[in-house]
């Protein structure tokens, strides 16, 4: 799974220039040098913010909320250094203090869900996210964010749902189609996962991630050709992608039978570092093994040889036998 949308939210709050919350939640104070006092020390968290230098930014949001208590923005902006810094009970109490005085803002009771799930209070996150869906049924982050949530609670159709209704609303949303189909994947639905990571890919062709994925769904169709030309893709984009050349590699020395080609990518792929043990334990255990001789020559000149009394059942030769990077 990929991060959950606040984390970029995080970020994007802390610049000054950026805030869209300003005229949301600000404050006033009656005095206008005071005010300006305020703002000033408010601007300078900000910028220790976005430094990383977070025990200084929420000195600096405490000076602007002493001399302008309602400058709700910094209220806010401190109860998101707190959940960055993993201060999540300090954050949790600022978001309900300010839900308190405005109890349908939505960006801050998205911002409580999103605190909530870091501090693994995950139900109620999901119910927090499902308040903010009651009030904005179109908000994208929200369908997004709790379907990430419900899909790491193992609740994966529901997640699937909010996704769908996520790409209901927003049919390019990158992000929900990558989620979709990894979804589909996990769930051994290797048609709809092509059918949304293929979308993806056409957005974002550079995504090798994605491209190991899609070729994951279109090996367990047996779609072997197009499987290739996935991996060939990724190594246009990025020739020193091993896991690449051994899944060509694979491909090539079992089911379809081009050994030539199959050995110089499996020397490529173990040249370039491949250290998959198991992976390598799976080719020698297919019984469609070309050049066997060879293979195992190869492998032991990189100590990639299992054991013995160690290799895995013959697998199915057409099961991707190395694993696609973690999205």
């Amino acid at each position: 799974m990929r991060q959950n949308r606040h984390l970029a939210l995080l970020a994007l709050v802390a610049l000054p220039a950026a805030l869209a919350l300003a005229s949301l939640l600000g404050g006033c104070a009656t005095d206008p040098r005071v005010r300006e006092i305020a703002a000033e020390y408010y601007n300078i968290g900000n910028a220790f913010f976005e430094l990383g230098q977070y025990e200084k930014a929420i000195d600096a949001y405490r000076s602007a909320l002493r001399f302008d208590p309602a400058l709700v923005k910094a209220d806010y902006n401190l109860a998101l250094t707190y959940a960055g810094m993993k201060r999540l009970s300090e954050a949790e109490q600022l978001l309900k203090k300010l839900l308190a005085d405005d109890p349908v803002n939505v960006t801050v009771m998205s911002t409580l869900a999103w605190a909530y799930h870091l501090a693994a209070k995950d139900e109620e996150a999901v119910s927090q996210y499902d308040a903010v869906l009651a009030i904005a049924p179109e908000n994208a982050d929200a369908w997004y964010n709790s379907a990430l949530i419900l899909w790491k609670m193992e609740r994966k159709q529901e997640a699937l749902e909010r996704l769908r209704k996520l790409l209901a609303i927003a049919p390019e949303d990158a992000e929900g189609l990558f989620g979709a189909g990894s979804l589909l994947l996990s769930m051994d639905d290797a048609a709809g996962a092509e059918e949304y990571l293929g979308r993806f890919v056409q957005k974002k062709p550079d995504d090798v991630d994605a491209r190991y994925l899609l070729a994951d769904s279109l090996e367990r169709q047996r779609k072997l050709s197009r499987v290739l030309e996935e991996y060939d893709r990724i190594l246009e984009r990025d020739a020193k992608q091993a896991n690449a050349w051994f899944g060509k590699a694979r491909l090539l020395l079992t089911v379809i039978e081009d050994p030539d080609n199959g050995l110089a990518a499996l020397r490529t792929s173990l040249d370039l570092g491949f250290k998959d043990l198991e992976a390598a334990a799976l080719l020698l255990a297919s019984p469609e093994l070309l050049e066997r001789q060879a293979v195992e020559a190869a492998l032991k000149e990189r100590d990639m040889l299992p054991a013995a009394g160690t290799a895995p059942a013959a697998a199915d030769p057409a099961a991707p036998a190395a694993a696609a990077p973690s999205p």
